[in-house]
């Protein structure tokens, strides 16, 4: 019996000193569940050497300078500018409590290396106390005895506020924010109730004094702003928080969000009827393209968004009114059609026949009738209004054969009245992106499908061809390097989904650019080659679920390579 008592003790006098430690370092129990914001930093010592290392890989020139701008905005970001007395091995963490009445109060959670340094180096400004080699200071007291008390007890800190999710995220990050935004759409309730009236007056107060441009009809863009503007105050008042994460490493830099909203609000229901997709199409496209994009999602809201935009865009005149009669008439009839995911590519072209060239698959059922609803609201378009402008839509039916497949062609002539535009600035710049022929469309519509080749060198030949390719062929993104690494980096499934190339977007259109002011382009093949520049994709992804928005955004390094020693090409041509 003796002996079972002395095991028993000394499984408990080991839990004791345990719940110690794990009171000792879980700093997060001293910022409460009143706070509004809570900021950690992961290890700043290596943290610091993560971004250094990534610097050392852009550009070995940039390290010594952003790696000490980078040590002196933390050290005044915690009231500490040289880091006195902080044990950069651990986690630091901020509280931020807001208020309707007072300043906003700041809460630093800190490891201490050397508790009377720190102090010292902090001055009498800020109340201070210490506990477990964690130093709690702010220039409220009452925060700081809060603090003490709840770091003693583990009890309400700010993590009961957070789904298992949110906690899971915010544990990832080499620097994580969570927005506990319940909490400040309470604080700030009654200046979000009047939001929405403050936007229709400022709404239409522009709409009163704005001097509309030539081509632009300010009554649909303004509805268009309103809507948004509601969505996004509705989203306000339904969310519960948002959590986001910044990550550095070896290969690239990560950024990734959850936003979460009250279960079965408005902006709930938005989410669940969202469904996200893994967007197969994509890796489809032709090789090479400097962006791809696919969304999905609720189809038919937003074709329907989409279609009562451009029926604004009719003026008030009789044969106006009938054709847009009849434009809402078709609009009614495409609803009954069945959308899929939505899909998009893009290039420049020549400057002489427009830089513009874009490739998009719309996943239509029936596709053949909506070849019918397009042809006829083709033929409707004369009737817009495009203030200071003149529009020419010319429509050819069946105007190209591509193996099997059937061509529509499209022209939309734009000219801008010399009263608007008495220089030619944008009658220049339609040319530019459209070329002197105008807005050149080919649509295809084999089944299932609706393609579209826009700009005067766009292809529809290369597109049909990259489609139908055999799934090895070179020709296609999905057998692209830097297509495949960055499909890796975005969400499987989701609701948007973008890959940008953002460095060889910039060398083509600074060439571009060289070229309208008859200058040999900078960026030729042989140079970019030389540099190591080459193809890399800036991914973000968009998904809605139930109760949650999920963003995650991704740059390799590669893309950091090539856009410094683009820009610095580019500097010093000048």
């Amino acid at each position: 019996m003796f002996v079972k008592w002395k095991c028993v003790f000394a499984f408990v006098s080991l839990l004791i000193p345990m719940s110690l430690v794990t009171a000792a370092e879980t700093p997060e129990s001293a910022i409460s569940q009143e706070a509004s914001i809570v900021i950690r930093l992961k290890q700043p010592k290596e943290t610091l050497q993560n971004i250094t290392g990534l610097l050392n890989q852009i550009d070995e020139s940039l390290t010594g300078v952003i790696a000490g701008n980078l040590r002196t905005f933390l050290g005044r970001s915690i009231s500490n500018s040289d880091l006195a007395g902080v044990d950069r091995l651990r986690d630091l963490y901020v509280g931020v409590f807001l208020s309707q009445t007072k300043q906003p109060g700041l809460l630093y959670v800190i490891p201490a290396s050397d508790e009377q340094v720190m102090q010292a180096a902090l001055g009498e400004k800020y109340h201070f106390s210490i506990h477990e080699n964690w130093a709690l200071y702010s220039e409220d007291q009452s925060l700081v005895e809060q603090a003490v008390k709840l770091f003693q007890s583990g009890d309400q800190n700010f993590q009961g506020q957070m789904s298992s999710q949110s906690r899971a995220l915010f544990a990832q990050g080499d620097l994580s924010i969570f927005v506990n935004s319940q909490k400040i759409v309470q604080i700030y309730h009654t200046q979000l109730e009047q939001a929405e009236q403050k936007v229709d007056t400022a709404l239409t107060q522009l709409s009163d004094t704005v001097n509309t441009a030539p081509g632009v009809n300010m009554k649909p863009i303004l509805a268009m702003y309103s809507t948004l503007a509601k969505a996004a105050l509705q989203a306000v008042q339904d969310s519960k928080s948002y959590t986001t994460i910044v990550k550095a490493g070896g290969s690239g830099v990560g950024l990734e969000s959850l936003f979460e909203v009250r279960e079965n609000s408005i902006t709930d229901h938005l989410f669940q009827t969202n469904t996200p997709q893994g967007f197969t199409q994509l890796g489809k496209f032709p090789a090479d393209q400097l962006a791809y994009f696919a969304g999905a999602g609720n189809t038919d809201a937003l074709i329907t968004w989409g279609m009562q935009f451009t029926a604004q865009m009719f003026d008030d005149t009789k044969k106006s009114a009938e054709a847009r009669s009849k434009f809402e008439s078709i609009v009614k009839e495409i609803r009954s059609l069945k959308f899929g995911s939505y899909y998009f590519s893009f290039e420049l072209g020549k400057l002489s026949e427009g830089v513009l060239n874009a490739y998009t698959i719309s996943e239509v059922d029936p596709s053949e009738a909506m070849r019918k609803y397009t042809r006829e609201m083709m033929s409707l378009m004369q009737n817009i209004s495009l203030p200071g402008m003149k529009q020419q839509v010319t429509l050819t039916p069946d105007a190209e054969k591509i193996g099997n497949e059937t061509v529509d062609l499209t022209v939309i002539k734009q000219e801008v009245d010399p009263e608007f535009d008495p220089f030619q600035v944008q009658k220049q710049m339609l040319e530019v992106l459209y070329g002197p022929a105008g807005i050149t469309n080919r649509m295809s519509y084999p089944k299932g499908k609706v393609l579209q080749a826009m700009g005067a060198t766009a292809s529809m030949k290369k597109f049909l061809d990259a489609l139908n390719a055999p799934v090895d062929s070179k020709l296609i993104a999905q057998n692209q390097p830097a297509f495949i690494e960055a499909r890796k980096q975005g969400l499987s499934k989701a609701n948007i989904l973008a890959m940008v190339d953002v460095p060889t977007s910039i060398a083509q259109g600074y060439n571009i650019f060289a070229e309208s002011r008859q200058q040999p382009g900078l960026f030729t093949e042989a140079l970019l080659k030389n540099q190591g520049i080459s193809a890399s994709y800036l991914t973000f992804s968009l998904s809605m679920g139930p109760h949650a928005l999920t963003t995650s955004t991704y740059v390799p390094v590669q893309s950091l390579k090539s856009g410094f020693k683009i820009f610095s090409m580019i500097v010093g041509q000048k």
